[in-house]
């Protein structure tokens, strides 16, 4: 690192600890360090800041990186890598070197790598990415003059035939995993009955700067094919068309550069074609510069007048260092989890746990201002496949967002204090929420807005859900549609997709069909980040509103036509057919919604919302009186917590999800000393079809266990969840379910819920501090809980030796375990 860094990082720390702040030695036990290059790109190492973030690793004496940014969507809805960078020294202090040295430093949030090469030469590499002018920045710096070259790589320098062959059109019939699909990394169009091409990039050599870029068309397949398939085109001007002209790439330049041609090659199973540059004349530092921009402009003269601007103010600063390492400072200083802090013993499972969480929470600080929300299947952070498709590729890769895995993300940030974070996922479902009523009323024939649970911006259903029509009948084909609520005998439970008919504007897979639920989710999460932050909502009330509406017409009108009344003998909705998640359909009253109607409801009829009108709050208290009880039962002569009121006694989804838990977790309906707690422990213990050991992916064990205070069990499952991943990736939190892709977000998202609610559960007013904590196991922690709350504490040997309630005012809510 050059000197100037040096002195501003030093200074800032310096600072931080004149106010008695820990000026980042916490941070410090978790930075990760390898002493050698990377086999491959397996091994990479995160970085990122803002909405962008890259891969990192040295391979073969060649440092390599990736570069993704937010909203990189394709004209095929693909979430695409904006380039591979392949930097190259000489002489080359990475081959046969004497030390070499990676270090992620968490606190500055940049990476450092260092090698003192065979000529005795000592090089130190600095990295990171400037959130300001959307760039990454190399630094070089050599006891010796050295030279260098960089090369910006791209696989899409060619379109390429994406369009499903009739065998991969036949093996996707039923099951998606029996061959790897090229349009994984799209996921809308497997199986599509038309042709579907992957478009290539452009590229130019601009006064010995390298110009890459990837534009949409002006009417991209995504959402035309969605519009056209789900037959709504009269509205497509209302529609939200968010990848129209989209343009994506960015500008390489260097210090003391000049132009070296071009190359070929192949790299992980992938055909690639490099643009060159190269130093003018060796000297002991030069700095590399990748600056970005992604954007919807009608004209691309635009788009690259506002490149060329970004690149002119990151040339001017240097990227400022100082200015984004002051930023990731005050970032750790927003909240904390150090577990077992007076040690480092990285063999502990426990100081994993905590290792692991600032890990994973630092991986999200890759899209922490993004356009659009962190993909839960690997964020910005996918790499090269093992099946060997391009860096593109991903598992349900595409411009959609998975409602069931996406909020898991996004739970964890309450209490982290993350709040900057929100904006992506809640604009996502603004964006969205036209197109949303205009199915409800296109379809339905009623208010309210309906979400499917796998969305995009456009607030249609995911295409290969819906099922195209063809001729094939061996393929994945939509059946015949009827209108809304005329067939409902015709449900079978899991066979249904199996019969010829499906209603109009409904999913055709039986796991997706009625599954709305994270349309509540969502709303219930924006009504709490404004409990915890106090920002202003007004800007997503609509989409509450809507959501709610949904819900109270769509069932009146269902029950009307069955039976020509709108309610039930007790004056209660009927929710039917509809799901409980994925796992039981077709259902009444499911746990799930049922659970996310109350807590909704709950808030805007209690809570002193300024945003919120009378009128509407009338409507609401009406409408939570309308809302079926939260389903309890028997089984085996034990109370119980029930999927849903009436559900089928099997389901080939049951074992993946646990509804019945969903009043605890995310809706908050039971607190953990509540009398109705026995019930859902009975649950956990005799009820069939629960998996209780499951922890991959966007497993919930850890947060149902936490919620349920039992101590043993959470810990264990903690610790599984937070383990260094089992798949053999060089870095810790790289995690891999096999079904999601590498990194696995869902996964880490799901475990730091799971901590934080071990550590800190809020219900109302009230803080429960240490709820489902083994105080044997010494920790301090930073939360945030509602009411613009903060909670510090330091366990040591079962003793709490520090409490601090910020305000202070809040200490007499704090309920200690």
């Amino acid at each position: 690192m050059n000197k100037k860094i040096k002195k501003g990082v030093a200074g800032f720390a310096a600072a931080l600890a004149a106010t008695g702040c820990w000026a980042g030695n916490w941070t410090d036990r978790y930075n990760v360090e390898w002493d050698s290059p990377s086999t491959n790109v397996a091994d990479n190492m995160p970085l990122g800041a803002g909405d962008m973030a890259c891969n990192v690793w040295v391979e073969k004496g060649e440092l390599l990186f990736y570069i993704q940014r937010s909203g990189s969507f394709s004209e095929i809805g693909e979430h695409i890598k904006l380039g591979r960078v392949r930097l190259t020294l000489e002489p080359n202090p990475f081959r046969d070197y004497q030390h070499f040295s990676q270090k992620l430093v968490l606190q500055d949030g940049n990476i450092a790598i260092s090698a003192e090469g065979k000529d005795g030469n000592q090089v130190d590499i600095t990295m990171w990415v400037d959130q300001f002018t959307h760039s990454v920045h190399v630094t070089v710096d050599s006891e010796k003059k050295i030279d260098y070259t960089v090369a910006y790589e791209s696989w899409r320098y060619k379109d390429k035939d994406l369009t499903p062959t009739k065998d991969d059109i036949e093996k996707q019939s039923h099951n998606i995993h029996v061959k790897p699909n090229p349009l994984f990394g799209s996921f809308s169009f497997i199986g599509a009955p038309f042709e579907v091409i992957k478009l290539k990039d452009d590229f130019r050599l601009k006064d010995n700067r390298i110009l890459f870029y990837h534009r949409n068309p002006s009417d991209p397949l995504s959402p035309r094919k969605a519009i056209e398939q789900q037959k709504l085109e009269k509205y497509k001007d209302r529609i939200v068309n968010y990848n129209k002209n989209r343009t994506m790439g960015g500008m390489l330049f260097a210090d003391n550069a000049v132009a070296a041609g071009q190359g070929a090659g192949t790299y992980f199973k992938t055909d690639f074609k490099s643009w060159r540059l190269k130093s003018k004349a060796p000297a002991k530092q030069h700095h590399i510069y990748v600056v970005t921009h992604v954007a919807q402009e009608e004209a691309y003269e635009n788009w690259e007048s506002a490149l060329l601007e970004r690149c002119q103010k990151a040339e001017a600063t240097q990227g400022d260092f100082d200015k984004n390492a002051a930023w990731w400072n005050a970032f750790w200083q927003r909240s904390w989890i150090v577990v077992e802090p007076e040690k480092k013993d990285e063999a502990s499972k426990h100081w994993q746990v905590g290792r692991n969480y600032n890990l994973f929470r630092y991986m999200l600080g890759g899209n922490i201002h993004g356009e659009f929300p962190t993909k839960f299947n690997g964020g910005n952070l996918t790499f090269d496949p093992a099946n060997g498709f391009d860096p593109d590729w991903r598992m349900w890769g595409g411009d959609f967002m998975t409602g069931q895995n996406q909020r898991l993300m996004y739970w964890p940030l309450l209490k982290s204090g993350d709040f900057d974070a929100f904006e992506s996922q809640f604009s996502m479902y603004n964006k969205a929420l036209n197109g949303a009523k205009i199915r409800a009323a296109a379809y339905f024939g009623h208010g309210g807005a309906v979400f499917c649970e796998n969305t995009d911006a456009s607030g249609l259903q995911l295409p290969f859900l819906y099922e195209w029509q063809t001729d094939n009948e061996k393929s994945r084909y939509r059946r015949i549609d009827v209108p809304f609520g005329k067939k409902e005998q015709y449900l079978t439970g899991d066979k249904n997709h199996d019969k010829d008919l499906c209603e109009i504007g409904l999913s055709q897979h039986p796991a997706m069909t009625y599954h709305h639920t994270a349309q509540l989710e969502f709303s219930y999460m924006m009504l709490e980040y404004y409990r915890y932050s106090g920002d202003a909502i007004e800007r997503y009330y609509d989409f509450i509103k809507q959501s709610l509406v949904f819900f109270d017409e769509h069932y009146q009108m269902r029950k009307r036509m069955r039976d020509g009344t709108p309610l039930d003998e007790n004056g209660k909705l009927v929710i039917y057919p509809s799901q409980a998640v994925e796992a039981y359909h077709p259902v009444a009253n499911p746990m799930d919604v049922v659970s996310g109607l109350h807590a909704c409801l709950n808030r805007l009829t209690e809570e002193d919302l300024p945003f919120v009108p009378e009128s509407d709050k009338r409507y609401y208290r009406e409408l939570l009186q309308r809302i079926p009880d939260v389903p309890f039962g028997e089984y085996e002569g034990r109370r119980v917590a029930l999927p849903a009121e009436t559900y089928p006694s099997s389901s080939r989804f049951a074992q993946l999800e646990s509804p019945h838990f969903y009043a605890l977790f995310p809706f908050d309906l039971y607190a953990i000393n509540d009398p109705e707690m026995d019930a859902f422990l009975n649950t956990w213990k005799y009820f069939p079809h629960i998996d209780k050991e499951g922890y991959v992916c966007w497993k919930q064990n850890t947060i149902f266990l936490a919620r349920m205070g039992k101590i043993a069990d959470a810990h264990n499952h903690v610790c599984k969840k937070f383990g260094d991943n089992e798949a053999g990736n060089r870095f810790p939190t790289y995690w891999d379910a096999k079904f999601d892709s590498i990194p696995d977000h869902d996964w880490g998202g799901s475990a730091m819920s799971g901590l934080q609610e071990m550590l800190m559960q809020c219900f109302d007013d009230k803080i429960h501090i240490l709820p489902c904590w083994d105080k044997t196991v010494d920790v301090d922690f930073k939360l945030h809980a509602p009411k613009q709350t903060t909670v510090e504490v330091s366990l040591r040997n079962g003793k709490i030796e520090k409490l601090v309630v910020t305000p202070e005012s809040r200490k007499k809510d704090v309920v200690l375990f």
